[in-house]
């Protein structure tokens, strides 16, 4: 099919043209015009299609258009949830689709079971196999069974939900099956689960980054590369920022010490109320700078964003270059650094061959910034449009004997003068709670529990409601973790958090007033501390988080959620 598809030529219903045309939408994308005929006509389809190419509404226009009972099964939270919306916008209708997410109330959603027996399903693995379980749904009753990002799914350890939700499903469903990749799992899972599907890639050969991205290489060591990133992020001065990291504690790590310059996480490990906080002040621009993972950074589509820093080899080139394809969107020009050690040097040849060149770069100097800052500057005075008491103070100066070299020297002193001063005394983010007496907040668990900052992070804006940049430095210990926080905001948390639990384990909040934080960039030891009390316990017995594999009521492994 050509580029130019109307979706009236695809012979969708009226109200669904009408809904399009509604919401401004004439001609399908490459995968909206090849999947959506053969979807609608009940064949199965195996589709290579990857985020931000309109493959969402490939699948939900064909569910809406036939009626039929469908299943939609997605790797995270975040993008079920963004499903569910996209089938509302679609249809122009509200609960039409029932989220079934880990993270939210199991009660409210067998409410809403019960209440729209009708809905489309979205879910992810874990949570849909949960409610199978307990009797809440029976997949014998739809038609229709969706796989989105089906690579990620397999990737995040979902194969054995996979086969199980497949097994429940009606034996005469009809499967459609979308994958941002198609590596060998993937297809030996659409060889065991699809029937003589509908084979369509998008985008015809693998895809290449944007053209107006650049893409850079720099060979650093793994403990010289935060540093690189931050003299990256003082040389360029991005409008927004993406650093990928593989593992969660790698996330942690690097944001922790890019937070004085504004940088916030976003990882799996985070709960869903942190992780979508963290995600709309990245949509709206009060966050410039996310330290992610590539699947909790899933659905995040920002055209503002024009760096993305890479901190390590990603497992697969496609992974790459879905990465870079964070960047140069919307005609905008960007920017890529892939940050590798030499033993992945021979790698980087690999890349290029699906990618395009990579040019070899050095971590910034102190002089590179310099010029570059002196660039950039020099580059916004082309742009301003002088006011007219510009010229009035000009001439004025002018007319005291000054010359106009020693004016635009003088003018420009106290310009840099000024931003070095606000540089030096701002904070990355600035709300009433920043200046005032500071206490810790210690809870009762710590790294033994298997917990990490960004949960920690989550529990406390969730459950005290806090303003923004209200954490300040957290110290995690063994068995107990210390938060830093404005001290008129300790006791009612410690109420506030008397029953939460973080997994199974209670958190017994208390308030210290002489709990000495380590400097920035010291790991704090085990150490004795003040503020009364001896240190949580607790060990991880047989009903414990870490002891949790065993068998579900299916007689079914317990998997990961």
């Amino acid at each position: 099919m050509s580029e130019s598809t109307t979706f009236e030529s695809l012979e969708l219903e009226t109200h669904l043209l009408d809904r399009l045309d509604a919401l401004g939408y004439e001609f399908a994308t490459p995968v909206q015009a090849l999947a959506i005929p053969p979807a609608i006509a009940g064949k199965d389809v195996l589709a290579t299609a990857r985020t931000g190419t309109g493959k969402t509404a490939a699948f939900v226009l064909p569910i809406l258009q036939t009626h039929k009972a469908g299943v939609i099964i997605c790797p995270t939270r975040e993008l079920a949830l963004q499903v569910v919306n996209e089938i509302e916008r679609l249809s122009g209708l509200d609960n039409i689709a029932t989220a079934l997410i880990g993270g939210a109330s199991m009660k409210k959603q067998i409410q809403q079971l019960n209440e729209w027996p009708e809905a489309i399903l979205v879910a992810t693995p874990g949570r849909i196999c949960d409610h199978m379980e307990r009797g809440n749904v029976d997949l014998n009753q739809y038609d229709v069974l969706v796989l989105d990002e089906a690579d990620e799914m397999l990737s995040m350890g979902f194969a054995e939900d996979l086969d199980y939700i497949v097994d429940q499903m009606n034996p005469d469903h009809q499967t459609l099956l979308f994958s941002a990749t198609m590596p060998k799992h993937v297809q030996k899972l659409a060889n065991k689960i699809l029937d003589e599907p509908e084979h369509i890639r998008a985008s015809g050969k693998a895809e290449r980054p944007p053209s107006l991205v650049k893409q850079f290489v720099m060979i650093c060591t793994l403990r010289q590369r935060v540093e690189a990133i931050e003299k990256l992020l003082l040389a360029w001065q991005p409008n927004a920022a993406i650093i990928f990291c593989k593992t969660r504690n790698r996330v942690e790590t690097v944001a922790d010490i890019l937070r004085p310059k504004g940088a916030e996480a976003l990882h799996g490990g985070m709960s869903q109320a942190e992780r979508t906080r963290v995600m709309n002040r990245f949509r709206e621009g009060r966050t410039n700078v996310l330290v992610a993972t590539d699947v909790a950074s899933r659905g995040i589509d920002v055209d503002r964003v024009d760096l993305i820093l890479q901190d390590d080899l990603p497992t697969d080139d496609d992974t790459y270059i879905h990465r870079v394809g964070r960047t140069g969107r919307a005609g905008r020009t960007g920017r890529s650094v892939l940050m590798v050690g030499n033993r992945a040097v021979r790698h980087i040849k690999r890349i290029e061959k699906k990618a395009g060149s990579l040019e070899q770069i050095d971590v910034p100097t102190q002089q590179d910034i310099d010029d570059m800052q002196r660039a950039q500057l020099v580059q916004e005075f082309n742009e301003i449009e002088p006011q007219q008491t510009a010229f009035d103070a000009f001439n004025a100066a002018r007319e005291s004997g000054m010359s106009a070299e020693k004016i635009a020297v003088a003018a420009l002193s106290k310009l840099l003068g000024s931003s070095s001063e606000q540089e030096a005394t701002s904070t990355p983010q600035v709300n009433k709670s920043d200046n005032g007496p500071k206490a810790a907040l210690v809870l009762g668990l710590g790294a033994m529990d298997g917990i990490d900052r960004g949960a920690i992070t989550g529990m406390v804006y969730r459950v005290g409601n806090l303003p923004d940049a209200s954490v300040g430095r957290i110290e995690m210990l063994d068995k107990i973790t210390a938060v830093e926080l404005p001290e008129e905001f300790i006791d009612q948390l410690v109420r506030d958090l008397d029953q939460e639990r973080v997994g199974r384990r209670y958190v017994r909040p208390r308030r210290s007033d002489d709990w000495t934080f380590q400097p920035e960039g010291r790991h704090p030891s085990q150490r004795r501390h003040g503020g009364g009390g001896r240190q949580g316990g607790g060990r991880k017995g047989p009903g414990g988080r870490h002891n949790s594999r065993g068998k579900g009521r299916s007689g079914r492994p317990n998997r990961r959620r």
